[in-house]
């Protein structure tokens, strides 16, 4: 009898320990891992299409390690999250566009909330939220927005070429100029594995003192530059458009404590 009752137990083990697994594959298979190290990043000053100014120059930066999303969020991510009265089969594989800086970061709250995650971003309960009224929780394990560093050291996957397919980015690569978005990893990822860094839409980016961030380029970018790793664009938290959606990032915990 006891025997009997020693082999079901660990049929149940079994299961158990299965079953995790594959929540915990199905789970990571939504993101590419960026191994903790240093990167160098910024552009130099004689790059074709640089800004004289709100471009970073060249230099190194220390990283943890984190995940990133493969994709932009599409609509049916998004919705799910933040408003699930609506049919799943009302929205697409499109990344999702007209959401401010602002819905980006209460998304990846929810997404937290309902994940059993600690929230990464304080968010003041008032109408007239502003982007100095943020504040985060760095050892939060959390969803939130890449910062500029780390969007550029998954956008460049070690290069350091203007756009990470080389010295140019044709339309057979990224999403731009065009009559509109196209639904997420329609074009080969870059060597991290990574979906529409360049084109489709702008990706929303975690703010400086003053301005919600992006970077990427997007399907309405009209020239090639404005697609290059290094860009940067700056907006109000309130900004929404027909260009700009985002992706995630989570912090790898082990490494924080």
């Amino acid at each position: 009898m006891k025997e009997k009752l020693l082999i079901i137990l660990l049929i149940c083990v079994f299961f158990v320990s299965c079953s995790n697994k594959r929540k915990l594959n199905l789970n990571q298979s939504e993101f590419v891992y960026i191994e903790p190290g240093v990167y160098t990043i910024g552009s130099p000053v004689g790059e074709y299409g640089r800004w004289p100014k709100g471009e970073e120059d060249i230099r190194k930066v220390k990283t943890s390690g984190f995940l990133i999303s493969k994709t932009e969020i599409t609509e049916e991510q998004y919705y799910s999250v933040v408003d699930s009265d609506y049919a799943s089969d009302s929205y697409s594989n499109l990344p999702v566009v007209n959401i401010s800086w602002l819905d980006a970061i209460r998304y990846c709250n929810i997404r937290s909330s309902n994940e059993g995650l600690l929230e990464v971003y304080n968010i003041p309960k008032k109408d007239d939220v502003t982007l100095k009224d943020i504040t985060i929780n760095k050892n939060a394990s959390g969803y939130r927005l890449p910062n500029i560093d780390e969007w550029e050291i998954s956008c460049r996957a070690k290069t350091r070429t203007p756009y990470y397919t080389g010295k140019k980015i044709l339309h057979t690569e990224a999403n731009y100029n065009s009559d509109g978005r196209m639904s997420v990893a329609s074009f080969p990822p870059n060597k991290f594995g990574l979906y529409d860094m360049s084109g489709n839409v702008d990706e929303w980016c975690f703010r400086n003192d003053f301005f919600a961030l992006y970077k990427g380029g997007s399907w309405k970018s009209s020239k090639m530059t404005f697609l290059r790793s290094s860009s940067i664009g700056f907006s109000d938290e309130y900004e929404k458009n027909d260009h700009t959606g985002f992706r995630i990032i989570k912090n790898d915990m082990s490494l924080l404590h």
